[in-house]
């Protein structure tokens, strides 16, 4: 019993020892962790941005592409790299901003040839960059050149990013808030820098030159960022980004910014049937009655009637039925018709013929009597009971000569 205490008792004092060690040598703090994005936040990168403009009172409108232009007085962030697919979108949008339209676009929209022969501010090209490094690697000026100020920032530092750095509105321009002040820009500086005149309407300074500027140009104006990071999800709450961010998009009480960053179009098929159902439907009637129009048949259209010969009382009874009922002149214009549908049949223009003409033709063909043929084929001419038989039997022993038997069918 003795033993099993002290087993016990050195277990304690080991864990006790253990958890000694771990506290003096562990340090526990707080760690912030950003929450994920959700709902339309991860989808939206702009939807920070958006929401601040919504807070302020602006209304947002965020249409999928720049097929008309925002109203008179209103603000456009244009992101989209295809907003100018249609060549008139370019002539549209200068239109707009001279009428009084707020234009905000990326540093990187000057490339767009379009855009840079009427805007103006311009970008610094690398040609113009190359010029200030070797400027900077000039050697030091001795005497009077030496009381010189320093030059500028160096190609180097230019490049350099910097995850927040101080800016300031530069002195004579009158400032997006009450006072000029200086703001604290996260998220580094864009690519490429930018040069405008001298006299501008707004700008942002920092160590390497202009960060924004806004330009008037016409009854509205142009606002030219750097930052390709400072309406983003990630970095507009960052230091003083959002005051930058609602002073570029210039986001107040009643206006109206647009927000248009793609350039997204309905598939061909979706848009052919919301725009013209009619005739799509219209086209597919047309093409299911060609096909099964043309389609092979599994079998014919009715069942084949087998042939077959009435016995001669049946032939007498029907005969006897049809004079009694129309006359024996009815029987015979009935022989004359049918010998007539035979004959068009076989022998050439046959119709355009006379009585005369049709009965040596059917004379040539079968070897018959022509004259009797035309008396027989005559239906003006008054017939006997007696003389009608022969008659008759002439016109239809005419037509059978003239429509050969069908051929016995194999079995």
């Amino acid at each position: 019993m003795k033993f099993d205490h002290l087993l016990k008792a050195l277990l304690v004092a080991l864990l006790l020892a253990a958890g000694a060690w771990i506290a003096t040598r562990t340090e526990w703090v707080d760690e912030a962790v950003p929450t994920p994005p959700k709902g339309e936040a991860l989808t939206n990168e702009l939807y920070a941005t958006q929401q601040l403009v919504r807070q302020l009172g602006a209304k947002v409108v965020k249409p999928k592409q720049l097929s008309t232009m925002p109203p008179r007085g209103a603000t456009l962030l244009l992101s989209s790299w295809h907003w100018d697919l249609f060549p008139e979108r370019e002539r549209l949008l200068r239109a707009w901003v001279h009428g009084g339209g707020q234009l905000v676009i990326h540093a990187d929209m000057l490339y767009n040839d379009r855009l840079q022969a009427w805007l103006p501010v311009q970008r610094v090209d690398d040609e113009d960059e190359d010029a200030d490094e070797q400027e900077d690697e000039t050697p030091p000026a001795t005497g009077s050149q030496a009381r010189a100020p320093a030059s500028t920032p160096s190609v180097a530092q230019r490049r350099k990013v910097l995850e927040c750095d101080q800016v300031i509105e530069p002195e004579g321009v009158k400032p997006a808030y009450s006072d000029r002040r200086g703001y604290k820009l996260c998220g580094g500086h864009g690519y490429p820098r930018i040069k405008a005149p001298a006299q501008v309407q707004w700008a942002i300074e920092g160590p390497l030159g202009h960060d924004m500027v806004r330009m008037p140009l016409g009854q509205g104006s142009v606002t030219v960022i750097t930052s390709q990071r400072l309406f983003l999800n990630s970095h507009v709450l960052e230091g003083d980004n959002a005051l930058l961010a609602m002073a570029a998009l210039q986001a107040r009480r009643g206006t109206e910014v647009w927000f248009v960053s793609e350039e997204a179009r309905p598939p061909l098929l979706t848009w052919l049937w919301t725009q013209g159902w009619v005739a799509v439907l219209l086209s597919l009637l047309a093409l299911s009655a060609a096909l099964w129009r043309g389609a092979i048949r599994f079998g014919p259209l009715s069942a084949r009637s087998v042939p077959g010969r009435r016995s001669i009382a049946e032939q007498i009874k029907g005969t006897a039925q049809f004079l009694k009922h129309h006359g024996a002149d009815a029987l015979h214009a009935a022989q004359v018709r049918a010998l007539d549908e035979t004959a068009q049949n076989h022998l050439r223009d046959y119709a355009r013929l006379e009585r005369g003409a049709r009965a040596k033709a059917i004379a040539k063909a079968t070897g018959l009597d022509a004259d009797a043929l035309s008396r027989a084929l005559d239906r003006k001419l008054k017939r006997s009971p007696r003389e009608l038989p022969p008659t008759l039997e002439l016109l239809e022993t005419a037509r059978r000569r003239l429509k050969p038997p069908p051929p016995p069918s194999s079995r």
